[in-house]
């Protein structure tokens, strides 16, 4: 009897530790589950460093690229550039360099857009190529939460899309209401552009878009981000990440998708994708440029890495971009735009 009673207390007592030990196992795999999507939010969306007050010249810029060689050209010519700003929707000022054209009366203007973590001197490379194809003034923006302008969390293009139409009415103030505005921009400056054409009330001023290396989501960005260059698979922690973007910034991240509405765009579209681009992956810019509805061409060079098309193979580049200005500026003249 006393046996039999022991047995059950022994197997009652057994039963709880196990219980406990689930319970208390569980617990330490949510937390460490919280922990982790809470550093990839983190990591993903806020911008920490403090803004410079002045934008200062590096000691070294490297010459050996095609982008390297630009920074350089940018800064040699830094006095060309004015400093200028305007205020966003939500009345975060924003930066930008401005270089008006030497052609009075141009009425043709190129906004260049860089990518995340970028320092916008990056695209002086594509200003200076587009600035051969034709007379423009040049416009290169800061992102906001880079470089200069305010911010403290960067959105892949969801609020940024937004913050380029106080540069449209920065442009059409300085240069009339019918300008005409070439958009440029590379990996996340490309999904900012992407994702403002498809907004309703998109300006019409805009005769064309050039992307290089867009991502499609940026749930498929921050995935192939992670695997590319922390070796690491966080697919399983995507979804919590969404909720607890929505929860502290008010945004669906899913909203980030730039094929899903890609046939509302009526501009011109041209897509520079690397072959061997592990972080916006050529499948993923393919599903973009196949919902593309508008006069549209995507150049893919085989051997390039992310944002690397240029550098790769700067002749082919060159061409594709007078191509692809000669075809907007015929639209121009078709629709009486020029």
């Amino acid at each position: 009897m006393y046996l039999i009673s022991l047995e059950i207390n022994l197997t009652l007592l057994i039963s709880i530790v196990a219980a406990a030990v689930v319970i208390l196992v569980a617990g330490l795999v949510v937390i460490w589950y919280k922990a982790t999507v809470k550093s990839i939010v983190d990591k993903v969306f806020i911008r920490p460093r403090p803004m410079p007050q002045v934008d200062r010249s590096p000691k070294k810029i490297e010459r050996e690229t095609v982008i390297g060689r630009g920074r350089n050209w940018f800064y040699a010519n830094r006095m060309q550039f004015l400093n200028v700003g305007v205020t966003s929707f939500d009345g975060a000022h924003l930066a930008g360099y401005y270089r008006p054209s030497s052609e009075r009366g141009c009425r043709n203007a190129v906004i260049l857009i860089h990518g995340y973590d970028e320092h916008p001197s990056k695209m002086a490379a594509y200003a200076r190529l587009i600035m051969k194809q034709m007379q423009c003034s040049v416009l290169i923006i800061h992102q906001r939460a880079h470089l200069m302008s305010e911010g403290k969390i960067f959105t892949y293009g969801l609020m940024e899309s937004v913050d380029l139409d106080a540069w449209f009415d920065f442009l059409k103030k300085r240069m009339g209401s019918n300008c005409n505005i070439y958009i440029m921009g590379r990996s996340t400056g490309a999904l900012t552009a992407l994702l403002a054409a498809q907004q309703e009330g998109f300006s019409e001023n805009v005769a064309g878009i050039i992307v290089d290396s867009p991502g499609e989501t940026l749930t498929d960005l921050v995935v192939s981000w992670t695997q590319a260059k922390k070796k690491r698979n966080v697919t399983r922690y995507m979804s919590g990440v969404r909720r607890l973007t929505e929860k502290r910034y008010g945004f669906d991240i899913n909203r980030c998708d730039c094929s899903v509405h890609a046939g509302r765009i009526k501009v011109p579209v041209l897509i520079f994708q690397g072959g061997s681009d592990e972080i916006t992956r050529p499948v993923q810019t393919r599903h973009i440029f196949d919902n593309l509805r508008c006069e549209k061409r995507m150049v893919v060079i085989d051997d390039a890495d992310h944002i690397e098309c240029y550098n790769k193979a700067p002749s082919l580049y060159e061409q594709e971009i007078r191509k692809f200005i000669e075809t907007c500026m015929v639209r121009l003249v078709k629709i009486g735009r020029l």
